[in-house]
């Protein structure tokens, strides 16, 4: 997939949404923010300024004292000023249970009938970010690298406005209306939202959501607030249009295949929380949540897939083999609105699952769906084709393994210890480091370049960036991310025998007890992770392999048995999600041993409820959504995993978080969140009062003042285990690296310099810095690619419209005049040229057999002309010799 394709659109924050000479200042919300360098003989004017703030706002509206304690204490940030006036934050603090949601309640009277006009000093270069072409970029017609006022996301500072934004949509300056469309799963924990053009999606509606409208949905009993979001969402997912291949004629969707499981569990009531172990139990488990089936003729690797209402995996399967027809020579499947299909003779080359089919329920049946779908343009898209590629470890899968011996850790380093080692003297090494690598299908033109021509190795900016890359590995070693020869693969169901329950066979499946299979492992014991990890959550399995399990099972996925808990095991579902495989035998041999007497943990999670979709409803889910932080939960485990001492209170003691977790990352849909006893919070609070461990310095770059010492935690062991060896570059790369290499004209001289690009350059490289101290590091760390080099490009073109000649002048200054260390806003800007050069150029050379420079490629030709003069000179005198003797 090309995840090049981006389209701009701006990204704003709801303090852009002030009305102004309005309520919103007369109720000082987003007022009087505070530095925190205020002095402390400042209050007393401060308070003051509250006084008569409190003394406007009652001529508007009567206040209690509770209200203007509430004032009082919104505007006073910072408890360093409050020395001396301790009795007045006491005061205002008690006063604050009411007192907030009564002043909500007077700010909303006001402000919620209104319709917001969007602040002009918003939509301007520094709030525009990138998005990944998807569906609702393509429906909606957006351009690539064009900016589009169409959509934009909000992200919310203030609730009181986003429930205003959320319940009125707002406004830009030419009058033109926005409306809430969506906020992904991703976006809520961002507390970020998608609204759009009302006129826009008035338009596209029915081909986004397949014929529906929401008073379709609301006539058939509503929806799950926060799952429809998520539905909708899927338009957002970065993908490419499913053209080839695709005909939703030839499409079904089926029942899912659920089985008891009879094992032993650890039962927790949700309750009590009280643990009764070793309990035997049928578990219902879903086995197809989440995944179909597509024939390889269609399709040969798995990948996810989009269609309204529609997301999941599909893996290609035989599903119209000979082995699956009945007596009269049929396959015979019953869809899930109970109408019979004949494979063979309807030609169908998908199955779609009921689990994968969010939205079922609002059609008459599957032909309703297929008619809106084309009647109505909507679009299939692909995404995340498997393409293996290899894996670290985590700091959350470690930490579980908490009895491990230094020697047993020092065997987990060793290859990451290596790899430290190598940076700077093993060319593969620095490929990897650099991201130049086979699974690495979406390299950018640094990347591309380095492919290209390896010698770029020796150029002061890659060295630079290899440097800072080595820190970056030590540091991330240290915080458990270990090279242990594992690689991702898909979790897949046994499908055989999903195929014999779709066809009324005998159910066996190819696979029994606890056996695995995975083509890109050697037979024997392996062991399966995934992430999230938060409780003891490794599948020690044995990989088998057989001609006829090869022959059905043909992707790189991981294939699990359906006789086999593993799923409530590792906690994933089959609509995409991934495990992190080895066959380190270390690893295997700590992880059996930590599993060897735990169970599957088991408890009852609440039901989703429906409700009306209204802009009141969404609101409140939102709202809701916004209150949980699974990583909460999530540094609470990892507190009680490196207290450094782990018995079975501990244990117990993650059990119950890593319950309460799931109910927090479902709490959204269902609203429910459960008691817990104040026994058992004691005996939680025991553990997570403390401070997040040591290797936080490493993980999340937590200020070492603010983390627990270090103590014989797994993890914070690896801090002594990691070496630091100091780099040193060698000759690990052939040849000679030549600028000219990456210039699309060779001879260019000193005089034909422009020394008004070279400015323009170093103007903007420099005001870039300042620019991008206002992104936050996720925007950072993203894929995309950032706005800011755009403009920089846009604005160097404007000195000379001849980008073959700028970027010469910039490679000749850049590379010979300064030979700068620092080259990063070159190559994302001018990258694609940069690129297109080495491939015309390197395209024409060849590496010497002898000396390794590059030379003029020629056919039959081994040498460079230096090396060729020589070794004929050695062949003459060795001719010479032979006629003498």
């Amino acid at each position: 997939m090309a995840l090049d394709k981006q389209v701009k659109i701006y990204s704003v924050g709801t303090d852009s949404f002030f009305i102004k000479d309005g309520i919103d200042s007369e109720y000082g919300i987003g007022q009087f923010k505070l530095s925190r360098s205020l002095l402390v003989n400042q209050l007393t004017k401060l308070i003051e300024d509250c006084n008569k703030q409190i003394e406007r706002l009652e001529r508007k509206v009567p206040k209690t004292d509770e209200e203007k304690y509430e004032i009082l204490a919104q505007l006073i940030t910072n408890d360093n000023l409050l020395i001396g006036y301790t009795s007045l934050l006491e005061e205002a603090k008690k006063q604050l249970g009411n007192a907030k949601q009564k002043l909500s309640n007077k700010i909303n009277e006001h402000v919620l009938d209104k319709v917001r006009v969007i602040s002009s000093d918003a939509l301007k270069e520094s709030n525009v970010i990138n998005i990944f072409d998807s569906v609702l970029t393509r429906t909606l017609g957006l351009k690539k690298d064009e900016l589009t006022e169409d959509v934009i996301v909000v992200e919310a500072f203030y609730h009181e406005v986003l429930e205003n934004l959320i319940k009125t949509g707002f406004v830009n300056e030419n009058g033109e209306r926005f409306v809430y469309y969506t906020s992904s799963a991703g976006q809520i924990r961002n507390k970020k939202c998608v609204f759009a053009k009302a006129d826009v999606i008035k338009k596209y509606e029915k081909s986004l959501m397949c014929g529906l409208t929401i008073e379709d949905i609301n006539a058939k009993g509503g929806a799950n607030i926060n799952k429809i979001q998520a539905y909708t969402a899927l338009t957002n997912s970065a993908s490419e249009q499913w053209k080839r291949g695709f005909n939703i004629n030839r499409a079904i969707v089926v029942p899912d295949f659920e089985t008891k499981v009879h094992t032993k569990v650890d039962y927790i009531n949700t309750e009590t929380f009280e643990i009764t172990p070793d309990r035997d139990m049928g578990i219902p488990i879903e086995h197809t949540d989440g995944v179909g089936m597509i024939l390889p003729s269609v399709n040969k690797k798995a990948f996810q897939v989009r269609l309204p209402w529609i997301k999941g995996l599909l893996v290609p399967f035989s599903f119209n083999a000979d082995e699956f027809k009945n007596e009269d020579g049929k396959i015979l499947m019953t869809d899930i609105y109970g109408d019979v299909h004949d494979i063979i003779e309807e030609k169908i080359n998908i199955i779609f699952t009921k689990s994968q089919f969010k939205m079922w329920k609002y059609y008459t049946d599957w032909n309703d769906y297929k008619e809106k779908f084309i009647a109505n343009n909507c679009q299939a898209a692909k995404l995340n084709e498997e393409n293996p590629a290899e894996g670290t470890l985590s700091y959350q899968m470690l930490q579980s393994l908490y009895d491990v011996t230094d020697e047993e850790l020092e065997s987990l380093a060793k290859k990451t210890n290596e790899a430290i080692k190598n940076v700077g003297s093993d060319l593969e090494t620095m490929k990897k480091v650099m991201g130049v690598t086979n699974e690495n299908i979406n390299k950018n033109p640094l990347q591309k370049a380095l492919e290209l021509y390896p010698e770029m190795f020796k150029d002061a900016h890659v060295k630079q960036s290899i440097s800072s890359k080595k820190e970056s590995m030590i540091k991330e070693a240290r915080s458990a991310k270990l090279n242990v020869d594992a690689r991702y693969a898909f979790i897949i169901p046994d499908l055989f025998a999903f195929t014999q329950h779709l066809t009324g066979q005998e159910v066996t499946g190819l696979l029994t007890g606890q056996q695995v299979y995975c083509n890109q492992f050697e037979v024997g014991k392996l062991v399966m992770e995934r992430s999230p990890h938060l409780y003891l959550e490794h599948g020690v399995r044995e990989n088998v392999k057989t001609d006829n399990i090869s022959k059905w099972f043909t992707t790189s996925g991981i294939y699990t048995s359906i006789h086999d808990p593993i799923s409530k095991i590792l906690m994933f579902d089959v609509d995409g999600d991934q495990s992190l495989i080895s066959q380190n035998p270390t690893l295997i041999s700590v992880a059996e041993r930590h599993m060897e007497a735990v169970n599957p943990l088991y408890y009852e999670m609440a039901k989703a409820k429906e409700e009306q979709i209204n802009p009141e409803n969404i609101y409140k889910s939102l709202k809701a959504a916004y209150k949980m932080n699974i990583g909460i939960s999530s540094n609470q485990m990892t507190k009680v995993w490196n207290s450094g001492h782990i018995d079975q209170k501990a244990i117990d003691t993650n059990k119950r978080l890593q319950c309460l977790a799931n109910f927090t990352i479902d709490y959204a849909k269902t609203l429910f969140f459960p008691d817990v006893p104040n026994e058992i919070k004691k005996e939680i609070n025991s553990y997570t009062k403390s401070k997040l461990p040591a290797f936080f310095e490493f993980a999340k770059d937590k200020d070492e003042k603010k983390v627990a010492p270090r103590n014989g935690s797994t993890v914070n062991r690896l801090y002594d285990i990691i070496k630091t060896p100091p780099i040193r570059f060698n000759s690990a790369i052939k040849g000679k690296f030549d600028y000219k290499m990456l210039m699309s004209v060779k001879n260019f001289k000193k005089k034909d310099i422009d020394e008004e690009i070279i400015q323009a350059y170093i103007k903007e490289d420099r005001r870039k810095t300042w620019t991008m101290r206002g992104l936050k590091k996720n925007d950072m760390e993203s894929n995309h690619r950032l706005h800011v080099y755009d403009v920089i490009r846009e604005r160097i073109l404007e000195v000379c419209n001849d980008e073959k000649h700028v970027v010469n002048v910039l490679v000749r200054y850049l590379f010979l005049e300064k030979d700068s260390k620092f080259k990063s806003t070159l190559w994302n800007c001018f990258g694609d040229q940069l690129v297109s050069n080495l491939e015309k150029n390197v395209g024409k050379t060849m590496h010497c057999e002898e000396c390794e420079a590059r030379t003029p490629k020629s056919n039959n030709k081994k040498y460079c002309e230096k090396c060729a003069m020589k070794k004929e000179k050695v062949r003459k005198a060795k001719l010479k010799s032979k006629k003498i003797a």
